[in-house]
């Protein structure tokens, strides 16, 4: 089977796995991700202030709990709007997880557009979303590349991939232009990066 067929029939079943998953068992999962995700960040990432972020979607893991603690912490956040035109994603700083939002492209919800632009002005953690992920942190997304072209003009950030531990699936065939992760986090475990170097 040829990689994209290969890597079309991993988002079709990843897709519909996730979205069986009942909402209170996600809500759960979810749950356990955010407190790997704070041990985290508290024991290798403390000095961070800048977050990307994403502004969870249907079945996908929801750490809004997290951002909250974030935003009280006095860290910036940022979320991304879709720019469907040149398929890049703009994120803008966030200061309200209510009041700061409407709903954008493809019915997510997107920060207002009179919020400040992220401009990669500083070391930055984005918090990834996906469908499948595998044990060599490589990821696939919905299929248009939004991620992977932020990544490529901003290779500095620290990419942290959130999925339920059912997503990892090691039969990913990477294309080129892909941007592998440096850390998968799941409900279950956290998956790095031979070598690398997170202080």
């Amino acid at each position: 089977m040829e990689r994209s067929q290969n890597n079309a029939n991993l988002r079709k079943q990843n897709k519909l796995m996730r979205d069986s998953i009942e909402l209170q068992d996600r809500q759960f999962l979810s749950q356990q991700i955010v407190i790997s995700l704070k041990a985290l960040l508290e024991s290798d990432f403390e000095r961070a202030n800048i977050f990307l972020c994403y502004y969870p979607f249907g079945s996908e893991v929801d750490v809004l709990l997290l951002y909250k603690q974030l935003l009280d912490k006095g860290k910036e956040l940022y979320f991304p709007v879709s720019d469907k035109e040149n398929h890049e994603l703009i994120f803008r700083k966030v200061s309200n997880l209510s009041s700061d939002f409407h709903k954008g492209a493809y019915d997510i919800m997107e920060p207002n557009e009179e919020l400040p632009v992220y401009n990669n002005d500083g070391d930055a953690i984005v918090f990834t979303p996906g469908l499948v992920f595998d044990t060599n942190l490589n990821r696939l997304g919905y299929g248009a590349g939004y991620y992977d072209r932020f990544f490529h003009q901003n290779s500095d950030v620290t990419k942290i991939g959130l999925c339920f531990n059912t997503q990892i699936n090691n039969e990913i065939i990477p294309e080129e232009h892909d941007v592998p992760m440096d850390l998968v986090v799941t409900d279950r475990r956290i998956i790095r990066r031979t070598g690398y170097d997170i202080n």
